[in-house]
C-alpha cells in the first residue's frame, strides 16, 4: 500500500516550504519554483494494480498529490487525454481549479486532444474547461492523411486505426516539443490505440529529446517494463511477439501499418535496444537525480518520498 503517513524525508518540509515560496502578502506577487515550466504527466491504469496490492484509487491519489505540489509551485501541467467521465482529463481539471497559485489569466493545465477525439467535446465539457482555467489544445490530423477534419472516424478497421495512430503520434510529438519534463506512472501494456502502448511511445520521445524524465515504478504497468529495460533486461511486454499474442486486431494492424510507405515502422526490437542502451547514468544526468535516487523512484511505495524525489530532480534540472 502507498504509505501516506506523516513521516517524510528529513528535509522534506524545508525543501517544499522554506525554499519554495517567498511570500509577502496576498496582493503581492509570489516567486515559484516552476514558473513558466510545462510538465507532462503520462499515466493510465495498470492491468496489474491488484497484484501489487493497490487499487485505481491509490494510483489516482498519488498522482493528484504530486500534481498538487507541481501546481502550487507554478508549473503548468500537460496531459494528453480522452473524454472518459472518470478519466484523468477531468481529475486534473478539478485539482488545478482548487490549487491554482494565484488569480491571473495564466492557464496552469493544458489538455491535448488528438483528432478525432476533440470532435466529441460536448458544450458542457467545454464550459467546464473554461470555468476551471483549462487550455484545450486540439491537435489536427497530419496534412498527408488528407482527411475531412469535421468527420469522426471510429477506431474500427485498419484504415481508421492507422488514422488514430498517426494522430496520436502527432499529438505526442507536439507535447514533447512543448514540455520541459515528463513524469511517468503505470500505463497499459496491451489493448491500446496507436502504434505502441501510449506510455512507451511517450517515453521513447522523451528519452530521445534528453528532457528530464521521471519513472515512478510503484504502480507497475508499462512504466515498470521500461524501468526493467533501462536496467538492461528484456521484458516480454516490449517484444513484438508478446504484443501480437495479446490482441488479434493489433497483430493484424502491425502488418498493415508496416506495409505503408513513408512511415516510421513499428519496431519493438529497435525500441527495446534504444532503452537498453540509454543507461541509468544518462537518465540521471538529464533528470537531476543521482543514480541511487532514480533507483529509489523506481521502487519506493512511499507517497512523500515519490513527491520529494520528483520535486528535487525538477528543481535541480531547471536550475
Amino acid at each position: 500500500m502507498i504509505n501516506n503517513d506523516t513521516k517524510k524525508p528529513e528535509d522534506f518540509e524545508e525543501f517544499l516550504v522554506n525554499e519554495v515560496i517567498e511570500e509577502q502578502d496576498e496582493m503581492k506577487s509570489k516567486k515559484f519554483l516552476f514558473t513558466n515550466k510545462k510538465i507532462s504527466i503520462s499515466i493510465s491504469e495498470s492491468e496489474n494494480l491488484e497484484e501489487l496490492g493497490f487499487s485505481k484509487i491509490h494510483q489516482q491519489d498519488t498522482i493528484l498529490e504530486l500534481t498538487r505540489y507541481l501546481i502550487i509551485n507554478g508549473a503548468t501541467l500537460l496531459y494528453g487525454g480522452d473524454l472518459r467521465a472518470e478519466g484523468y482529463t477531468f481529475l486534473f481539471s478539478e485539482i488545478v481549479k482548487q490549487y491554482t497559485p494565484h488569480k491571473d489569466n495564466k492557464r496552469y493545465y493544458e489538455n491535448y486532444f488528438s483528432f478525432p477525439i476533440y470532435l466529441n467535446i460536448q458544450e458542457k465539457q467545454n464550459l467546464d474547461f473554461i470555468k476551471n482555467g483549462v487550455k484545450v489544445n486540439k491537435v489536427t490530423p497530419p496534412d498527408e492523411l488528407n482527411l475531412n477534419k469535421n468527420e469522426f472516424y471510429p477506431p474500427i478497421g485498419n484504415d481508421n486505426l492507422f488514422i488514430w495512430s498517426e494522430c496520436l503520434t502527432k499529438m505526442r510529438n507536439q507535447m514533447t516539443t512543448d514540455n520541459h519534463a515528463r513524469i511517468f506512472m503505470g500505463g497499459r501494456k496491451s489493448n491500446f490505440k496507436g502504434k505502441y502502448p501510449g506510455l512507451l511511445e511517450e517515453v521513447l520521445l522523451s528519452l530521445k529529446s534528453d528532457k528530464p524524465t521521471y519513472l515512478i515504478g510503484a504502480f507497475g504497468g508499462i512504466t515498470k517494463s521500461i524501468i526493467d529495460a533501462l536496467r538492461n533486461e528484456k521484458p516480454e511486454e516490449l517484444s513484438e511477439e508478446w504484443q501480437r499474442n495479446q490482441n488479434s486486431v493489433y497483430d493484424n494492424f502491425i502488418d498493415f501499418y508496416n506495409s505503408k510507405d513513408d512511415v516510421l515502422k513499428i519496431d519493438y526490437n529497435e525500441s527495446l535496444n534504444f532503452i537498453n542502451s540509454y543507461s541509468l547514468k544518462k537518465l540521471s544526468d538529464n533528470n537531476g537525480l543521482s543514480e541511487d535516487e532514480n533507483k529509489r523512484l523506481f521502487e519506493t511505495i512511499h507517497l512523500h518520498e515519490i513527491i520529494y524525489l520528483v520535486i528535487k530532480g525538477l528543481k535541480k534540472s531547471f536550475n
